[in-house]
């Protein structure tokens, strides 16, 4: 009986701590504590500035006014003043100096006595009403909205992007602040970013090349497909145009996989004077003074190898923030079945990417304007990737954009490529 009793309890007490469990509160992390107050106080900060701002502008107008009808009351009270001259000499007496006065007159100031009248005596009538409409008027087609949102859900571009597409390709003129008004009116969430907070104390720099074929970077991606085989993708971005000249896939990560893309990128581009990688294997060798078939490759047509400090990706920058777009608008939330589906979604996206998406570090042009000097023309939805049906659509406007520009070694070369034509074909 005492066994029984014992497992009784035990029982409870389990039961009991199982209660507490499903009872607790749900955990939180500091950096999720950090960036809502970070949110809430930037929010604040916003909202209050300007308001006081308007409030002290509204006390300043209020005690002018009540100056002015001081003034013309006490005038009218001399002997022999009429109305006509107190407003005369009320007006050249108290014309405003101050830059947020407008200018008086003497309409404006049979006005203020009106008002003062109407309220009996009660100078408080003289406070300066908001001028902020009742009704805000939509000034943004439904089109235009509707454009705005689907740019934003396809694509998950921010509002300045959207707004510089929106102007690049003649749709509509709006700014991306107005753009990011839309998405707080309907309730679009927007991540808010504090780089600042996230540098760890460190001054950052950016650094860019003053012409094409100065320097690349390359990295590998690594991805799924949908029976769970691991496949990687080998990408080349040029530092100063940001044109990606490579996304090859393949099932394998090894160095010499990765030369015979950068073979290919060569024989296609021209040759860089320097390449940027990271530390991995496919890259670098683990034993000193050794090399790997890249580097091999590299030694052999002349090109300088740069790596970034070890855990420090910040240093190959430009090829990370490449493959982040790529996973964010051509990868991610696609399962595809083979090798051939990867690439040949990696083929269209680089014709997008190179040709008709505008780049916000190179002052919102396509990264061919830089590479190859040329300039693609678009207009409307055109080249867009997954809005094909929306652009052959009358009802969204009228869609072209000139063919992409097709990159040679004479292309570079005209974009002043450091290689010249005589040893092009070293390394093809």
């Amino acid at each position: 009986m005492r066994s029984m009793t014992q497992k009784q309890q035990r029982r409870k007490e389990r039961s009991a701590q199982r209660e507490q469990v499903k009872q607790r509160k749900a955990k939180v992390y500091k950096s999720q504590t950090l960036a809502a107050r970070r949110r809430v106080d930037r929010a604040r900060r916003e909202q209050q500035r300007p308001r006081r701002q308007r409030d002290e502008k509204a006390r300043r107008q209020f005690r002018f006014r009540v100056r002015v009808v001081h003034h013309y009351h006490r005038l009218l009270q001399q002997d022999g003043m009429t109305e006509q001259r107190a407003v005369e000499l009320t007006v050249a007496k108290y014309q405003p100096r101050e830059k947020w006065h407008l200018p008086l007159s003497a309409s404006t100031l049979r006005h203020w006595v009106r008002q003062v009248k109407r309220a009996n005596g009660n100078y408080g009538a003289l406070w300066p009403l908001s001028r902020r409409p009742h009704h805000i008027v939509q000034r943004v087609s439904d089109t235009v909205v509707a454009i705005i949102f689907t740019l934003r859900h396809q694509l998950g571009w921010g509002g300045h992007r959207i707004a510089a597409e929106l102007k690049k390709r003649e749709i509509a003129q709006v700014s991306g602040r107005t753009v990011y008004k839309l998405f707080d009116r309907l309730g679009v969430p927007v991540k808010v970013y504090a780089l600042k907070g996230r540098a760890d104390g460190i001054a950052y720099r950016r650094y860019e090349k003053d012409r094409p074929n100065a320097q690349w970077h390359i990295d590998l991606k690594h991805t799924h497909l949908a029976d769970g085989t691991p496949v990687f993708i080998c990408v080349l971005v040029d530092d100063y145009s940001r044109y990606a000249l490579a996304a090859v896939a393949g099932f394998s990560n090894s160095s010499e996989w990765v030369s015979q893309v950068a073979r290919q990128a060569f024989a296609r581009a021209g040759q860089p004077a320097e390449l940027v990688s990271d530390n991995g294997r496919e890259f670098t060798p683990v034993w000193q003074d050794s090399l790997t078939k890249f580097g091999h490759l590299l030694a052999e047509c002349g090109i300088r190898h740069r790596t970034c400090a070890p855990y420090y990706p910040q240093g190959n920058g430009k090829a990370e923030a490449f493959i982040q777009t790529l996973n964010q608008e051509c990868l991610a939330g696609r399962a595809f079945n083979s090798l051939v589906e990867v690439q040949a979604a990696l083929d269209r996206y680089l014709t997008y990417y190179n040709n008709y998406r505008l780049h916000s570090s190179l002052g919102w042009q396509a990264p061919v304007t830089r590479y190859a000097g040329r300039l693609v023309a678009v207009r409307g939805l055109a080249g867009i990737l997954g809005l094909e049906p929306m652009a052959a659509s009358p009802q969204w406007g009228p869609a072209a954009c000139d063919p992409p520009v097709e990159i040679t070694p004479m292309t570079a070369l005209a974009s002043r490529a450091l290689v010249p034509l005589h040893e092009l074909s070293t390394c093809g």
